[in-house]
Formats: structure tokens, sequence, C-alpha cells
């Protein structure tokens, strides 16, 4: 049987420059997408001044009037962009070990520690649950519209996946299937 290859990529969208930390946090709440080799990088670029924010390359025009070029956003990685939200998962989680009795007589630590372990394992059975959560939110940090496009095959035969989202600063998303 072969493995299923995929890559996600996206534009490098400009985001508010105010809210670059705001920013970094919300994207640690997230479980990206992941795949047979990988998880998916999302990390925002804050380019030095003088070196242009698309080629990570100095140039002069930056340099003489000593603008700082505009941060961005990267998302990245060979597995499939499917969002699923961490602390959602986490309370199904604790919501579902409470339910079965398995929490009953830990300590906090150890209850802590079996909801994080059961979260883990649950935050994949999540994925492309909150997609549209994830790009609407994200909306709110962006100066322009984000694109991030998911291709992939297995065994160099035909798509088997491709889709491409789309949101622009004021949260319209937009879905296009290229399977």
């Amino acid at each position: 049987m072969a493995t299923l290859q995929v890559s996600t990529a996206s534009n490098a969208p400009t985001v508010d420059h105010e809210r670059v930390d705001e920013l970094r946090s919300f994207l640690t709440e997230w479980l990206l997408g992941t795949g047979p080799f990988d998880d998916l990088t999302a990390d925002v670029i804050e380019p030095e001044p003088g070196q242009d924010a698309d080629t990570d390359v100095e140039t002069d025009s930056d340099t003489e009037t000593g603008d700082t070029p505009s941060p961005y956003l990267v998302l990245y990685g060979y597995a499939s962009f499917g969002p699923a939200h961490r602390p959602t998962v986490r309370d199904a989680a604790r919501d579902h070990l409470d339910a079965d009795g398995e929490l009953e007589g830990l300590s906090d630590d150890d209850r802590d520690a079996f909801i994080d372990a059961e979260t883990e394992d649950l935050v994949y059975d999540y994925q492309h649950e909150h997609t549209e959560d994830f790009l609407r939110e994200l909306a709110a940090y962006l100066t322009e519209p984000f694109i991030v496009q998911t291709a992939g095959y297995e065994k160099c035969r035909f798509p088997l996946v491709g889709y491409q989202y789309t949101v622009d600063p004021d949260g319209e998303i937009t879905h296009v299937s290229l399977a």
C-alpha cells in the first residue's frame, strides 16, 4: 500500500503589526494539520528594516526610508490543512472522561495529565471540524486575504486531495475543491 503524499502552502499575507503577539498566541491554540510525514508550520515573520518581506533579501529602498516591512503569516508543510481547536477538544475529552467516571479519585495533577493525554489522542479525530472557525478568527489579524492550498496524491496516480481556502480581512470564507 502506498503512502499518501500531502503538501500545504499559503500565500504570505501581511498582518496587523500591533497584533503580532496576539496572533502568535492564537496560533498555539490550534493543531492546523497532520500528515504521514509532518505537522504544518504556522508562524508570523517580522522582517527587519531593509529586508524585503517576500524574499528575505536586503533592499536599499527600505533602508533609505527607514520603514519596517509589515509582518506576515506563513503556513506550510507536508500535511493536510485541517484545523482543530485544542481547548475545544480538551473540553470534549474532559466531558467524555467525566461521563465514563475515569477522572474520579485522581489528584489535580493526575487529572490534568490524563485529560492532556486524552486530548492529544482525540485532537486528530477533530481535524477539519474547526476549519471555518479558525479562518473566521484569523481574519481579525489580517490586512489582506489569506489563501491556503492543500494537494495530495498516492503513488503519483492522480490527485486524491486538492482544495483551497481563502479568507479576507472581513471574515468572508471561500472554499474550492481542486480535485
